[in-house]
């Protein structure tokens, strides 16, 4: 998912297990006919996708900021709010970890079925490329924390001038039977530095620890 909002002034790039989706539905709200707006998996009869398909290409789901870039020019580009979230890694894992065995829409027979054995596998939700350019520098104006979502969502409302109210959209939500607590996998050294030496990218820019 992306947005990119011509009367607001603003791009939304989405990241993974970031409430995302959910802020997508609301932000989409407030957008006008001739924004661009992609669509969401699974649809919401509440979200209307909009001018996603254009002549050099096509907005897609986590799409990254540099493609986006690449789309609108560096003058749209640099004249708007670009913005994202970002998770704790391990918080994160968990998250990615339950949707796969618990979601029926995200569901993959050939996905690891233990948290272990997700932990071997490794294709864990790292979401740095989405945000920074090909030499990590990052190209967004404010990456916000997962953790701080309320306020965050607050200021986000006030930058855009759109009501503050809390996130209305619930989605993808309540994926959690079967996995450890994050507090279980942070007691773990092992586990833990398997997951954070993976999010090394991110870690050093939020100082996650």
């Amino acid at each position: 998912m992306a947005i990119v909002s011509w009367s607001k002034k603003f791009i939304f790039i989405k990241t993974h297990k970031t409430a995302g989706t959910s802020m997508e539905v609301d932000l989409a709200a407030h957008c006008d006919d001739d924004d661009i707006v992609t669509p969401i998996f699974p649809p919401n009869q509440n979200h209307v996708p909009r001018n996603y398909q254009v002549a050099i290409g096509t907005f897609y789901n986590h799409m990254p900021a540099t493609e986006i870039e690449g789309f609108i020019g560096e003058r749209h580009f640099a004249n708007a709010f670009k913005f994202c979230f970002e998770r704790h890694p391990v918080d994160k894992c968990l998250s990615h970890f339950g949707m796969l065995i618990n979601s029926p829409h995200h569901n993959n027979p050939d996905a690891p079925s233990k948290w272990e054995e997700y932990l071997d596998y490794g294709e864990f939700p790292k979401d740095d490329n989405l945000y920074c350019d090909q030499e990590g520098k990052v190209i967004v104006d404010r990456i916000y924390r997962y953790d701080q979502l309320r306020e965050s969502w607050k200021d986000i409302c006030t930058r855009l001038n759109i009501p503050v109210r809390p996130i209305q959209a619930k989605e993808k939500t309540g994926f959690r039977a079967g996995v450890p607590t994050f507090g279980q996998v942070m007691a773990n050294l092992k586990q833990k530095e398997r997951i954070m030496e993976a999010f090394s990218a991110s870690v050093q820019l939020l100082r996650w620890n």
